[in-house]
């Protein structure tokens, strides 16, 4: 049974000039004029249990606390009559990177990017908060620097889990997710998950697009997460056109166990800025 789209009129009525960006039966998202924060972003949902409403909360307020230019900012959030809850955040103009692929295939511009992605993330790190979810999706390409989106699977080291231990895999995106991940050894997933992740990334923008991972490019039957799992990909059978220095850092990164990745992320931040600032 297909669940009917959520009811938004009575709390779009707050707002100004609402126009849909998109969404589904349990979310949907718009722009809006906010009388005292100008045009902001409105997301309006759904929740279905505590859990995920607790889910929910934990990515506001983390967000809130984060007080940095590479995350929206967050004005308000309301739980509503019937299960439903109201976010409102900073709008951000701007595409995601799933939209801008190919446009970082020169070495030094992609880890510029990812330099920007990781000193973003350090202020979570260092608070023991992990993303989870670093995707192109999640990723804001504007005019100034890059900003992170979508926190709602973040894993707070300290915190009580949201995610049952015997379950085959924790909360992620196949695609994008650390082998740690696919498999939920919880105990294992921190910094180091979200520095896979990027890592991706990072081969997904030397090779124009195309994921490291993808059966194309390892040349093997498997899907993704397999390939993943089995720390399967384009190493040997592809190449990309980088140099030395950018291939080790990928390699690095792409560790199929935790400790074969940098170890501390201020390690991952220096061998970046010393790689970019070989190219000037």
């Amino acid at each position: 049974m297909i669940k009917s789209k959520i009811h938004v009129d009575d709390i779009l009525g707050d707002f100004d000039s609402p126009i849909y960006i998109g969404g589904g039966s349990q979310k949907q998202v718009y722009s809006a004029i906010h009388s005292s924060f100008g045009e902001v972003t409105v997301k309006i949902g759904r929740y279905t249990s505590d859990t995920e409403f607790e889910r929910i909360s934990r990515e506001v307020r983390l967000l809130q606390s984060a007080n940095s230019k590479y995350f929206p900012k967050q004005f308000s959030f309301e739980p509503k009559s019937n299960s439903r809850y109201c976010i409102v955040e900073e709008f951000i103009d701007g595409d995601p990177l799933e939209q801008h692929l190919s446009g970082y295939t020169v070495p030094k511009d992609a880890l510029e990017l990812l330099s920007h992605l990781v000193r973003g993330m350090s202020v979570f790190w260092l608070r023991r908060v992990v993303h989870r979810d670093l995707k192109p999706a999640n990723i804001m390409i504007t005019n100034s620097n890059p900003r992170i989106i979508d926190l709602g699977i973040a894993r707070i080291q300290d915190a009580s889990s949201l995610t049952l231990s015997f379950a085959p895999f924790g909360p992620c995106t196949p695609n994008y997710a650390s082998p740690e991940q696919l498999t939920n050894r919880k105990r294992y997933i921190d910094h180091r998950s979200d520095q896979f992740t990027l890592g991706i990334v990072l081969g997904q923008l030397l090779l124009g697009g195309m994921h490291p991972f993808d059966p194309v490019v390892v040349k093997c039957g498997n899907n993704i997460p397999e390939n993943i799992f089995h720390g399967a990909w384009g190493k040997e059978t592809h190449s990309f056109t980088c140099n030395n220095e950018v291939f080790n850092l990928l390699s690095t990164m792409l560790g199929l166990e935790p400790y074969q990745r940098f170890r501390r992320y201020h390690d991952l931040e220096d061998s970046i800025e010393s790689i970019v600032g070989g190219f000037i």
